[in-house]
């Protein structure tokens, strides 16, 4: 349970005397609310993506993907540091791209927006069916169907998207949306449930080992780095301090490294010639790490359906459990297909 004050109107003496010995000795770390299960005592609804206590119905509404460039020349980018997950993904010419998910928080402003990719459809599906992107080849947009994927794009978003002059920049690096909206619209075209639990929220686990700095390596071209300071993950990347358009560092509470086999692909071709990026192992396992509280607990991540979320385990086999707050995961190239990454810690 976070040290956010949560209240709740009860009455009966022995019933408050039960609560109040329940918080001095009850158990939290496996997960869940840290409410107790006492009869006439309902548990307040829980964000699965984040932990956290909704606001209003938050809870009840399906969450919306939106894809965000990751193109220097756009920095700095609007709205990640309002979404609750946030996966990065190797593309073409050695840059990332990320989906940031939303589903009980909002933001009024992010991007800008790009392209989905072939791989989308495989992170997104257990969470949501609602995609906000700027198009997709014929490739990407069969997968995408095949999905059941509703892309909100330009065209479709009306004023939920719209072009943000900026000065010095090119057209493509100006396309903005307000996820409030654009979940709406997706919602109108698909009946989206809310996401499943994806992850186990709760206190540190046995195991782990102390980590203050973390490098990731995607491409050769691409570096990024977090180091903890002050409670969080604070990103920098290629050596530069990784600012959202408020002009604060992006700083986040948990990161999760997932290593993947990534070739490049034999059937997209990107403008200037560079051949798209393809993740091969979707399902399956291999090695994960999680980051949190200055902390490294060492597993793999575990995946047997494209409708399954993919699990992360402990080497043990029990579930990794994520403080409550913000998750990036790095989706990063293991050393097993054409395109190698890799990632170190210390302390």
């Amino acid at each position: 349970m976070s040290g956010k004050k949560r209240t709740a109107a009860i009455g009966g003496g022995v019933l408050a005397l039960a609560l109040v010995a329940f918080f001095l000795t009850g158990d939290r770390s496996s997960g869940d609310s840290g409410f107790p299960n006492i009869p006439g005592f309902s548990q307040p609804p829980v964000c699965p993506l984040s932990g956290a206590i909704p606001k209003g119905s938050a809870a009840d509404r399906p969450a919306v993907a939106v894809k965000v460039e990751n193109n220097p020349v756009a920095w700095p980018l609007s709205g990640l540091e309002d979404a609750e997950v946030v996966y990065e993904e190797l593309v073409e010419g050695g840059i990332t791209r990320f989906m940031a998910i939303y589903h009980c928080t909002d933001a009024s402003k992010v991007g800008p927006i790009r392209s989905a990719r072939e791989v989308d459809p495989a992170i997104m599906s257990p969470i949501t069916k609602i995609l906000a992107g700027a198009g997709a080849n014929s490739i990407v947009q069969k997968a995408l169907d095949k999905a059941e994927i509703v892309v909100v794009n330009e065209e479709s978003a009306g004023s939920a998207m719209e072009r943000v002059e900026r000065p010095g920049i090119t057209s493509e690096h100006t396309l903005y949306g307000d996820t409030a909206a654009l979940r709406k619209i997706g919602a109108k075209k698909f009946d989206a449930p809310p996401p499943q639990e994806l992850f186990d929220f709760g206190g540190p686990q046995d195991g782990t080992t102390k980590a203050s700095h973390i490098e990731i390596d995607f491409s050769g071209s691409t570096t990024v780095e977090y180091n903890w300071e002050d409670g969080k993950w604070a990103r920098s990347e290629d050596q530069a301090i990784f600012e959202a358009e408020t002009g604060d560092q992006i700083a986040v509470d948990n990161i999760l490294i997932e290593e993947h086999k990534v070739n490049e692909s034999d059937k997209i071709v990107d403008v200037a010639g560079n051949p798209s990026i393809e993740i091969e192992d979707v399902t399956g396992s291999g090695r994960a790490v999680l980051f949190r509280d200055g902390q490294a607990l060492v597993g793999r991540w575990e995946r047997k359906e494209l409708a399954d979320p993919v699990r992360f385990l402990t080497k043990a086999g029990d579930a990794m459990v994520l403080k409550e707050g913000t998750t990036w995961i790095e989706l990063v190239p293991s050393d097993e297909g054409q395109i190698k990454g890799s990632f170190s810690f210390s302390k």
